[in-house]
């Protein structure tokens, strides 16, 4: 079952689509990331239906989607380095792209 929570941001690019990434309340919560589930390319979202995956420090759970749409770009980065969640700069917490 995956939590409701408020631990992501979201931000409209100039493209259109919206950013989608951790927040410091996430970060927080969650502790240091070691592992991360993020849906593929092209997959739809719809807000408050399981997002990501996550295994972290303080806790291994399931996220909510924060918005509808379709993942048209995944962060590759965060996949094969979770850790890079734990920074606070928007350009290398970001986890997809949806529009």
């Amino acid at each position: 079952m995956a939590v409701e929570n408020n631990y992501f941001w979201t931000k409209k690019l100039d493209n259109g689509n919206t950013r989608v990434g951790l927040n410091d309340q996430g970060r927080d919560d969650l502790g240091k990331i070691s592992f991360i589930d993020v849906p593929a390319k092209g997959t739809t979202l719809k807000k408050g239906d399981k997002f990501i995956s996550v295994e972290a420090e303080k806790a291994v759970t399931d996220l909510n989607s924060p918005v509808d749409g379709t993942i048209v770009t995944v962060n590759d980065q965060i996949v094969d380095e979770p850790a890079g969640l734990s920074s606070s700069d928007e350009n290398e917490n970001w986890i997809v792209e949806v529009k």
